[in-house]
């Protein structure tokens, strides 16, 4: 049996549950104590199964993509490119420009892609930078207090 990592999402009360595959055991901790871990973590089972779990201390689900799109820093025009978004979430993105990038760290971005969703939506978000690693770009969506994008909100659904 191959060795997939499982991850777990830390609730809003800080604990972060775990399923042991082998018997169905669940173990809910504190996830505090596993902060700042790089990689996965190994729990144990009362049952004496190993099994790794990664914890991702984000509050919310972020979905694996491969979506092309086009990025623009919006105090250089000049400055955009085309990008892959690696991972979305309702509240941001993690994407890879196609070449070599001149974003920094709080800089204002507009984004735009489309979904691979039976409507082929357009996404058009403006962001802030919030890391750069190299071709690697984190961003955090710039929004409303209370807006909502249903076709992402649908999208990001864990059906």
């Amino acid at each position: 049996m191959e060795n997939t990592i499982k991850k777990v999402y830390v609730d809003a009360n800080g604990l972060a549950t775990f399923i042991c595959l082998n018997c169905g055991e669940v173990q809910k901790e504190q996830a505090q104590v596993y902060m700042g871990i790089n990689g996965p973590v190994k729990i144990q089972c009362k049952c004496g199964n190993d099994f790794d779990v990664e914890i991702e201390f984000r509050g919310l689900y972020r979905k694996g993509t491969g979506l092309d799109g086009i990025y623009l820093n919006v105090s250089n025009p000049n400055n955009w490119g085309k990008m892959i978004v690696k991972n979305l979430s309702m509240q941001g993105c993690k994407f890879e420009t196609l070449t070599a990038n001149l974003l920094n760290p709080d800089e204002e971005i507009k984004i735009e892609f489309y979904l691979n969703n039976a409507k082929n939506s357009l996404i058009s978000k403006r962001a802030i930078v919030r890391y750069v690693n190299k071709r690697y770009i984190g961003c955090e969506f710039k929004e409303l207090p209370g807006a909502l994008n249903p076709d992402l909100g649908y999208y990001l659904m864990k059906l």
